[in-house]
């Protein structure tokens, strides 16, 4: 009997190598989009079984379209000669274990930009070009493309009007009315912020308002958008409850599933609107604060003013300590880190928190809160920490997620580059924030 069995396994193993030898290799899993945030599910098959293959994945900058980024692994090929990178962890990569995204965020910028075939350097960042080198010669044996623009093609952009400047509402496949999102970016002023979050929530059926609030006029930028402050100080929270009043006008809105989403200086401003604004549904903070914190940019003078307004007067703020310096050293070329100017203003003006404080308490909706221990923008981790303590001492709905090893960079799926702390947090929030919209405004909605 043992015998039989030894032979049975040989001519089993036999058939399943001339099986995947005679398969023609070829990529699998590529031929529809996906959304962006999905797992991707493709994979390569018909290789020799246990047969090393270089995988490499090109795409455009998210950020710049002119800018190309690359990332590679070296997989194994299992038993049935595939390699199917959603439960295979490579052989070599700049990750371990098994990670379906690990292509995706752990791309570097190159510098050979007309090495994707047509010039995709300058096409859409949500396409990705895949290649396999099956005798890993340096030159590519198959290629085929990643599509991560799945949900986006049937959404219809409408401007907002002259009251929300730069403003957009998307409006996704379907009758409606819809749930929907309002979008605030950060710092980085604009709408690029509000459009890339927008674009993941429209293609997941929510309609969505992108509302920029500032855009920068300083350091040799041209503004984006004239209508808005040119600096970030006294940003009028008002401005939520404009776009609140657009939404609800609207027939193919349900007026009792609006939600709040920011992201860094964006978070502090959905908390602060959603404390003194009745309306909304829920409200999301990425990598948010807990205090009104000093305002910057042109024409202002360190110190003396707040980021934000209410009723056209400035709100109670914490001082940086130090923030010149910092910023003046990041334009040097230097190294430099601004956190140490909020953690060092903070403990150099206790009595200027209080007065700060967001009144996270005051806002009765379910609350959404993602930070990073490592945080080097600000203690997001501590102050998501602050704001969960707050609501769950007054007994309000809160998911608070934070991670010890990741930084600021925590909004949206692991789909841009990134670092592996960041990459991992996101891929186990971005889901869960999309299920926390899905309980508090789709399930209301329906």
């Amino acid at each position: 009997m043992a015998l039989s069995r030894v032979l049975f396994s040989s001519c089993f193993l036999a058939l399943a190598s001339a099986t995947s030898a005679s398969a023609e290799p070829a990529f699998e899993g590529v031929d529809a989009p996906i959304r962006n945030g999905d797992v991707p599910s493709f994979q390569i098959t018909g290789l020799v079984p246990a047969s090393s293959v270089r995988v490499t994945a090109e795409r455009t900058s998210p950020w710049r379209s002119d800018q190309l980024y690359r990332a590679e692994a070296v997989f194994r090929a299992d038993a049935a000669g595939r390699i199917d990178p959603a439960r295979l962890a490579p052989e070599s990569a700049d990750w371990s274990g098994i990670d379906p995204f690990g292509l995706l965020w752990s791309a570097n910028r190159v510098e050979e930009a007309e090495s994707i075939p047509g010039n995709v350097v300058s096409g859409n960042a949500l396409i990705v070009h895949l290649s396999a080198d099956l005798d890993m010669d340096g030159i590519p044996d198959l290629e085929a493309q990643l599509d991560m623009t799945g949900g986006l093609s049937q959404i219809q952009e409408i401007p907002v009007g002259a009251s929300l400047p730069g403003a957009f509402f998307l409006r996704p496949a379907g009758e409606g009315p819809f749930p929907v999102v309002i979008t605030l970016g950060g710092s980085e002023g604009g709408d690029s912020a509000a459009r890339s979050l927008g674009a993941q929530l429209a293609a997941r059926g929510y309609a969505v308002l992108g509302l920029p609030y500032y855009s920068p006029a300083w350091g040799g930028q041209t503004q984006q958008f004239p209508g808005l402050p040119a600096a970030f100080a006294d940003i009028p929270l008002d401005k939520a409850e404009i776009a609140r009043d657009w939404l609800t006008a609207r027939d193919d809105v349900r007026d009792d599933a609006i939600a709040l989403y920011g992201v860094s200086k964006g978070a502090e401003f959905a908390l602060a609107a959603a404390s003194r604004i009745e309306g909304f549904a829920a409200v999301a903070a990425i990598v948010p604060s807990d205090v009104i914190w000093e305002g910057w940019g042109a024409g202002t003078t360190p110190g003396a003013v707040s980021s934000f307004s209410w009723r056209g007067e400035p709100l109670d703020y914490v001082p940086y300590l130090g923030m010149t310096e910092a910023i003046a050293a990041i334009s040097r070329g230097e190294r430099a880190s601004i956190r140490p100017p909020h953690d060092n203003g903070r403990a150099a003006n206790p009595d200027r928190v209080a007065p700060a404080r967001i009144a996270v308490e005051a806002i009765d909706e379910p609350v959404f809160l993602l930070g990073g221990e490592l945080d080097t923008i600000w203690a997001s981790g501590f102050m998501a920490a602050n704001i969960a303590q707050t609501r769950e001492a007054a007994g309000l709905t809160t998911l608070s997620l934070i991670y010890e090893e990741a930084g600021h960079g925590l909004s949206g799926p692991p789909t841009t580059p990134s670092g592996a702390a960041e990459a991992a947090a996101k891929a186990e929030a971005f889901p869960q924030l999309i299920a926390f919209f899905d309980r508090h405004l789709r399930q209301r909605a329906d």
